[in-house]
């Protein structure tokens, strides 16, 4: 009796299971792939919600540590952050998908210093003035009814190629209420590289509040490798999950000075940096000492 009732279980489960797989077909009827999602095996991501994290009282932190990064974009781990170079197949760069939100309006951007990243008001970077700075191409369109202009980039014109580099601040730190040690990104620089007069220059240009742009960061998808296009996660997933290659450049200190500052060489910047992960886990291993 009883093998008779796991069986029925079975193919009650079996035939739930195909039901549910009947509601999207993988080909069109002419034999192709869907054209409206190209992978419907990705799974659409309109609609999704970042990746919940609990957001602990001041109180309840009685350790902290920041902590600066540097994302390279040619290393091949973070190639995902940085093609395809134009948007296609449903995805489109990290500076890309930034740059536009920008334009529409839809998230602020702040001034990039280097003694401290304020995100108020009055360190709002407008749109216009991006544009302006980086001799950005673009065609103003004026409203003859409110009287704002609007700006038009073209997708061949949007600088993401010169981007090769993001900044990233972040801050460790230890709830003691729940007892984890945890990392949460604070914000994101993107990095321009153009050629000059003096040669090759870089321009920090500005920072991104990464709370504010996870809502948008959730719902583009990312191809993480071609050995399966079906695979694709958001770029939440990978910036939650730490799916990304980085060297620390810098962290907070009396002086407030990087890495560089005060290390002449390859070398003594590399010790330093091995120092800086080492007090980390040093950290959250001492916390479990007896």
């Amino acid at each position: 009796m009883s093998k008779f009732l796991n069986l029925l279980f079975t193919t009650c489960v079996l035939s739930l299971t195909s039901a549910f797989a009947q509601d999207q077909a993988f080909f069109d009827r002419d034999g192709s792939v869907d054209p409206a999602t190209n992978l419907p095996t990705s799974g659409p991501k309109d609609g999704l919600e970042p990746i919940e994290m609990v957001n602990p009282r001041a109180d309840d932190i009685y350790w902290q540590k920041v902590v600066y990064r540097t994302i390279d974009l040619r290393e091949k781990m973070n190639y995902p952050l940085y093609y395809p170079e134009e948007a296609s197949d449903n995805r489109q760069s990290l500076f890309a998908l930034i740059f536009r939100l920008v334009q529409e309006g839809k998230i602020k951007v702040y001034d990039y210093t280097d003694a401290n990243e304020v995100f108020n008001d009055e360190h709002v970077v407008p749109f216009k003035d991006i544009l302006e700075k980086y001799n950005i191409i673009n065609t103003p369109k004026p409203d003859s009814i409110t009287g704002d202009t609007t700006y038009f980039v073209d997708n061949s014109d949007v600088p993401n190629r010169d981007v090769i580099k993001y900044y990233v601040k972040e801050v460790w730190y230890f709830d003691r209420i729940s007892s984890t040690f945890n990392c949460r990104i604070i914000g994101f620089c993107p990095i321009m590289v153009q050629e000059t007069d003096m040669g090759l220059q870089k321009f920090p240009l500005f920072w991104v509040p990464f709370e504010r742009l996870r809502p948008f960061l959730s719902q583009t998808e990312v191809l993480l490798t071609d050995r399966n296009n079906g695979a694709r996660p958001s770029f939440d997933d990978i910036f939650m999950k730490r799916r990304f290659s980085s060297y620390i450049y810098k962290e907070s200190n009396v002086y407030n000075r990087n890495l560089l500052e005060y290390n002449s060489t390859y070398e003594d910047i590399k010790k330093e940096q091995d120092l800086v992960k080492i007090r980390l886990i040093n950290f959250e291993t001492d916390l479990w000492e007896y």
